[in-house]
């Protein structure tokens, strides 16, 4: 690696085909050695942008430079390394001592397709770093993978040397590497020097300040409108008062005065003052539309849902289950009451998505028996899903999709812009599919590390509303904060 060159994205622009408006528009941005974090919404064009970094897009206007050696590791944790061949079969002492932090054995790497998402992620990012870029691009790195392994990432990324862009939804990771991050937000891309938290807190006292100018501007006007109002009143009241319509035709005395005032100007005063101040209120009702401060929604979700009649919607008995990576997994006995919300938590390639593909196929087969409105996230959707996803949003009639949207908006993407286009970002996909979901008034969610894919700002959103569901949820999550937040109960397989 012999990079010397800051990295400079100059006036760069894209917009994919089918799109209304660009996804980049005239970007300009440095990134130094070093870490840079990447934060925004869902489909605000995170992705996007590194992509157009590292030359998988070619942009439509604007220049990239230098062109650096890179390594880009997908969000998609099953896509399996190009290199991962190259890196199996390479024994240097670089190689080994990537598979000793990652506890990557050599059977691992000969049967990645089986391995957990956690444990296929983490030779992603192996496969990177062996391949010494001078760019390394990594979106979501820390998706599916346990505490432990997170640990891991974050001393081994730690220790990079070359140009980053991290773009994550993990606030831990990008406290503990970054020293600048680029934001998208009121529409620009902004950077920002400092960690996740140091950004949040200087973004949260621009919102209060803009606030409060916005509240300031708005007094203003209120106050010209009521001025204006008394001015062109009194303008009226003079007008009236110069015409000669009314007087008596011998009253030569009040002619005079009129003709008097008309050559003074004295009666024109009023009328001049109106309409300056008529000039002002367009100014400052002007500034007023400028301003853009950026929404999140909240608000609830479940107004159509309620627990299922049923007390009981599964009962499992301890049993043992075979696991993809055909080990032995003892599962504690598992009930779940109509409101229970029970988090399920392990390390990766422990058997959690085995379990709860076996409660989803054991509900399914019970559905013409015992009737349950269940909503099921699995761990990724594919791309066909994805736009299986679309294609069925695009045909609801539009009150039906008009509801979708809105639940859209209260997990905090734009509802204007999330359909526009011919794909969705993965974690806008997510909240699609959600939406969907939520429609049918489900009695009971399951979610297999739903927090994947989603900007923070959309964490809190769907952290919030799981907390409020009044059915029974069933959830498998990494994320530790969110899990305590939305469940009562939590099992640890080991």
């Amino acid at each position: 690696m012999t990079q010397s060159s800051i990295l400079t994205l100059t006036h760069i622009s894209y917009t994919f085909p089918g799109a209304s408006a660009p996804t980049i528009d005239h970007a300009s941005v440095s990134f130094p050695k070093g870490w840079t974090g990447v934060i925004g919404n869902n489909g605000c064009g995170k992705t996007t942008l590194a992509r157009l970094t590292c030359g998988l897009l070619t942009p439509d206007s604007g220049q990239v430079s230098p062109r650096l050696s890179y390594a880009y590791c997908e969000q998609d944790a099953g896509i399996q390394p190009e290199l991962l061949f190259d890196f199996s079969c390479d024994y240097n002492k670089e190689a080994q001592k990537l598979r000793s932090l990652f506890n990557i054995d050599d059977e691992m790497l000969w049967r990645f397709s089986e391995l957990s998402a956690g444990e296929q992620k983490k030779i992603q990012i192996a496969v990177a770093l062996w391949t010494n870029p001078e760019l390394l691009i990594l979106d979501e790195p820390t998706n599916h993978v346990d505490a432990a392994c997170r640990n891991e990432i974050s001393h081994v990324l730690s220790t990079y040397k070359g140009t980053g862009l991290l773009i994550s939804h993990d606030r831990t990771l990008l406290d503990n590497l970054v020293t600048q991050c680029l934001c998208f937000e009121n529409r620009k891309i902004i950077m920002r020097p400092g960690t996740y938290s140091e950004v949040k807190r200087q973004s949260q006292l621009e919102i209060m300040s803009a606030t409060r100018e916005k509240e300031a501007q708005k007094a203003r006007i209120q106050k010209l409108q009521t001025e204006y109002a008394q001015r062109s009143h009194k303008a009226a009241q003079t007008a009236k008062r110069r015409s000669a319509k009314n007087l008596d035709k011998h009253d030569r005395d009040g002619r005079a005065k009129i003709k008097l005032a008309i050559y003074t100007g004295q009666d024109g005063k009023a009328g001049a003052l109106a309409a300056s101040m008529d000039a002002r209120l367009k100014k400052e009702q002007e500034k007023l539309a400028a301003f853009h401060i950026e929404k999140e929604y909240q608000s609830t979700l479940w107004v159509e849902s309620k627990p299922s009649p049923r007390k009981t919607l599964l009962y499992l008995p301890a049993h043992q289950i075979l696991t993809a990576q055909g080990r032995q997994l003892t599962i504690p006995t598992i009930s779940l009451e109509n409101t229970t919300h029970l988090g399920i938590q392990g390390q990766n390639g422990i058997g959690k998505t085995t379990l709860v593909e076996q409660i989803v196929s054991q509900i399914t087969q019970e559905q013409d028996r015992t009737p349950l409105q269940l909503l099921y996230l699995p761990q990724e959707l594919s791309k066909e899903k994805r736009e299986q996803i679309l294609t069925t949003i695009r045909s609801l009639p539009k009150q039906e999709k008009g509801k979708l949207l809105s639940i859209v908006a209260q997990l905090n993407s734009d509802p204007k812009r999330i359909l526009d286009g011919n794909e969705t970002s993965p974690g806008e996909a997510r909240k699609l599919f959600l939406a969907l979901g939520i429609l049918q008034a489900p009695e009971l969610i399951i979610m297999d590390e739903p927090t994947n894919h989603l900007d923070i700002h959309s964490i809190e959103a769907l952290e919030q509303a799981l907390a409020n569901f009044p059915g029974a949820l069933l959830l498998i999550s990494h994320d530790e904060t969110f899990m305590e937040a939305t469940t009562n109960e939590i099992i640890t397989l080991t």
